[in-house]
């Protein structure tokens, strides 16, 4: 059940993304996106009932930061690295998180969310 929930939390974080802990084109690393992410968490595992502005905010960040493929593959390793560690995300709230904040995601998410496949 974790790693569905893992995956899931990859779903959004491959729509969004970019990793290898160096610094990307527009010079995020991996734990600066980790950290931009952070305040969704209360959100994805029920703590809270809408997602906070600094959550939306640090995706959108994320989003612009990651402009290619070999950015946002590097994104989605990242972040699906970070999701195994948190216990209890909700799959709704985080296949819903983009809608709630208002972000359209117009990429193709690979269903068995192989961050190499992602284009």
């Amino acid at each position: 059940m974790k790693i569905v929930f893992v995956s899931v939390f990859i779903l959004l974080a491959v729509s969004v993304l970019r990793i290898d802990g160096k610094e990307s084109s527009k010079g995020l690393t991996c734990e600066q996106e980790i950290s931009l992410v952070k305040p969704c968490l209360d959100y994805l595992t029920k703590k809270t009932d809408a997602p906070s502005t600094s959550c939306c905010d640090g995706l959108k960040k994320i989003i612009a930061s990651s402009p290619t493929k070999k950015e946002k593959q590097a994104a989605c390793k990242c972040l699906k690295n970070a999701a195994s560690q948190i216990p209890n995300l909700c799959k709704e709230r985080v296949n819903n998180l983009c809608k709630e904040c208002k972000i359209k995601v117009d990429n193709f998410i690979p269903n068995d969310l192989d961050c190499e496949k992602f284009v």
